[in-house]
């Protein structure tokens, strides 16, 4: 059943075969858990919130109009959601978001090259952070999810070219939050 497509997993599911619902699960919760935490969230909330999703997703599965982009539909639920969370966490003024820590830092780099680069990822994330929530979410999907402009067009809902200016003043934006450390001889 792996090999089946999105759609017919969901026909499954609607038919009857709970279980089914698993396979997507499978497809989709990695890559919605780091699209979460590239839009802010720390991991601990991004799960939530992607599980949360998940459950939302199978309650009103009858909603998806076309099964075959079950993805893009998730997608939409998963940022719906990333925006809800962020608005309350900003309401209790908690601080800043916990950052997604991930390993870029070669194995084979030592000790200060591996805490110089985790600097460097801190400060593109805070950056990032800074970033308008469709800019942002339109940055993350092209040079974090490898998505074209018409496939960021077709999950959000958003025009090929209202992606394509979300994306040049996310840019413009990022340029002017990274200047300093440009400038300080480090390439982000």
């Amino acid at each position: 059943m792996t090999d089946l497509a999105d759609g017919a997993v969901v026909a499954r599911v609607r038919s009857g075969d709970r279980d089914a619902f698993g396979l997507l699960v499978e497809r989709y919760q990695d890559r919605m858990v780091a699209h979460a935490t590239y839009m802010g969230l720390g991991r601990a909330e991004a799960l939530d919130v992607v599980q949360d999703a998940f459950v939302r997703a199978y309650r009103h599965l009858d909603r998806c109009g076309d099964p075959e982009r079950f993805g893009g539909w998730l997608f939409r639920i998963v940022s719906n959601q990333c925006r809800t969370a962020a608005k309350r966490a900003s309401r209790r003024m908690i601080g800043p978001l916990e950052p997604h820590v991930s390993s870029l830092a070669s194995e084979a780099a030592g000790p200060d090259e591996r805490l110089e680069a985790g600097r460097v990822r801190e400060r593109v994330r805070a950056a990032l952070r800074t970033v308008p929530d469709e800019q942002r979410e339109a940055l993350v999907l092209m040079y974090l999810d490898g998505l074209s402009v018409g496939e960021i067009s077709d999950m959000t809902g958003a025009s090929p070219s209202a992606v394509k200016m979300r994306l040049k003043r996310g840019r413009e934006r990022l340029k002017a939050e990274l200047a300093p450390l440009v400038s300080e001889g480090r390439e982000p």
